[in-house]
This record gives structure tokens, sequence and C-alpha cells, in this order.
């Protein structure tokens, strides 16, 4: 039996784009451990019997992580040190959620998707990163719904500042569309963290990059669908209309993977990937007034001591 040299994180990886991620690194080799960081305790645990099954790589765990407590973030990161897996060389973070267009709020008093896209992920890396082992691959999953001068028009984001995000004011949080607009800014989010990452991470020996695993109907768009009429739109008539954006969880689980093994892209950082391509992101992801917000306020909501 090969003993595991090193671990890999990957948050919600019960399913989807994140299953076939994990699946896939453990596929590539025994040496890696492959933690399936996931809300549902059954599905989680589930997931990984399954995965093990299937790639025939018994180095492979579940370890319980709900993105909508902060409090649940930090117990993940004691738990994981705790447990003393294999030196931490790779984080994705694809657990994402949408929502119809009733505002919710977590716990923590904070709107759910930009806590459980957003600032959660900003904290986990935090309270991570000082046992990363160097050289260490951190992968942001994000998607071409991040551009304000996209296609989608009903999916446009609309970052005004991070602390709107948070706290939205009520009257105009449950508009018509506003689910679909709080997914897609917090997918602008997203890169946008990759660049202030990217930018303290210099000359520390790891790298991060954004990706977009492109539309995958099956999956619902990252939960989008929530009714029938939406969930046929985007199975079969989405698709006529934008088929270079269309993927599987499966082909794109690999792309991601790849990202996180590949020796092709060692050192490679602060980049944006659409699938296997890398191409420009939004003018907007760039805007380094917007970024530094983004990046205070994070620090502030998570109450992070130390930041990078």
């Amino acid at each position: 039996m090969t003993n595991p040299e090193k671990s890999v994180i990957i948050t919600g990886a019960n399913t989807g784009l994140g299953y076939d991620c994990a699946k896939n690194i453990a596929l590539e080799s025994k040496t890696w451990h492959v933690v399936l960081a996931c809300r549902d305790e059954k599905k989680g645990r589930e997931a990984a019997t399954r995965m093990i099954s299937e790639t025939g790589n018994p180095n492979i765990s579940f370890l319980h992580l709900d993105l909508s407590s902060f409090a649940s973030v930090k117990e993940f990161a004691n738990s994981y040190i705790q447990n003393k897996y294999p030196a931490l060389n790779a984080l994705v973070c694809n657990a994402g959620i949408s929502s119809d267009d009733i505002t919710t709020f977590t716990k923590d008093g904070i709107e759910t998707t930009f806590q459980v896209n957003c600032l959660s992920h900003f904290l986990l890396i935090h309270l991570l990163f000082a046992h990363l082992h160097l050289p260490a691959r951190i992968l942001m999953v994000s998607s071409e719904l991040h551009r304000n001068d996209g296609p989608m028009k009903a999916f446009l984001p609309n970052y005004t500042n991070a602390h709107d995000l948070a706290f939205p004011e009520k009257e105009k949080a449950d508009l018509k569309g506003s689910g679909n607009i709080r997914y897609s800014t917090s997918k602008l989010c997203m890169v946008m963290y990759t660049h202030e990452f990217s930018e303290r991470f210099i000359n520390k020996g790891i790298t991060i990059n954004a990706y977009n695993p492109g539309l995958m109907p099956d999956t619902g768009l990252g939960g989008l669908n929530k009714k029938l009429f939406q969930k046929l739109f985007l199975k079969y008539i989405l698709p006529l209309f934008v088929k270079d954006a269309m993927s599987t969880p499966q082909r794109s689980g690999k792309l991601l993977a790849n990202l996180v093994t590949s020796e092709k892209f060692e050192g490679l950082t602060g980049k944006y990937f659409d699938r296997d391509k890398e191409i420009a992101p939004s003018k907007e992801s760039f805007d380094k007034n917007k970024t530094t917000d983004l990046w205070n306020t994070s620090v502030e909501l998570t109450k992070i001591e130390n930041e990078i």
C-alpha cells in the first residue's frame, strides 16, 4: 500500500464538480490524501465510501464543514490540524450555493450566499495558511458570470461594496432576479480574492488561481434553477445559444484536478482559467478600490486577527 505524502482539501466535494475533482486527484496517485469537506455528514461519508470504491485509493476522508457558520469553519480547521493528515499541499474552494429572490441570513447575521461562497472560504484560507506545505496551490471556483458585460443579462454582477453584500437592504434585496445577481457577484468576488491573495503570496511558495468550470445544466447551474421551467431551460434551451460555455462535472472536474496536480501549472499564480484555457478575467475584477474594499471588509467580518 502506498502511504500518502500530501493532502488536498476540496470543499463541497460530495457531488458534482467537487466530487469529480476529488475523484480525479485520487485516481492520479495514492500519494494524495483527499479530504472531502462537506456540510451534510451522511452524504459526505457516502461520497467518501463511493470514491474509495471507484478509485481503489483508500486515502480519502470526510470532514464536516458548514460554510454558513464561521464557527464551523474554525472547527473544521482545528479538526484537520488535529487529525494530522499528510502535509497540506492544495486547497480547492469549490463549494457554493445560490438562492431564490428571498434574502436569507446566516447565524452570523450575514447574507447567506456571500458568506457561504466567499467569506467562509476567505476565512478558511487564513486559518490553514500556516499549515500549507510549500509549494502549495489554492484554486478558487468562479464563473464567466462574474463579468458585468456578459451575455446573460439576468446574471450581471452588481458590486457596490462588500458591506452591502453582507447586509443588503431588505426592500432592495428581494427584488426579482436578486438571487441570480447575488450568485454572479459572489463569483466576481472569488476572482477579486484571487488577485489580492496572489499579491500577498508573492515569494511565499503559494499559488492561487481562479477557475471557470463552464455551465453545467445537470447540476442546476450552481443550484440556480428552483422551478421546472428553469430546469428545462438550462438543460435543453440554453445550450443552443451558448454551446461553447457548456460542460459537465466529469470534464470540468478532471480539468480542475489537473490544475491541482500537474507540473505544467507549477509557479503560475493570479490567473483565470476557463476550463483548460488561461484567459483574461473581467476588468472589474482588477479594480483596486473594490478589491481592497472586499479584502478589508472580509477581514472585519470574519474577525481575522493575523491577516496574510
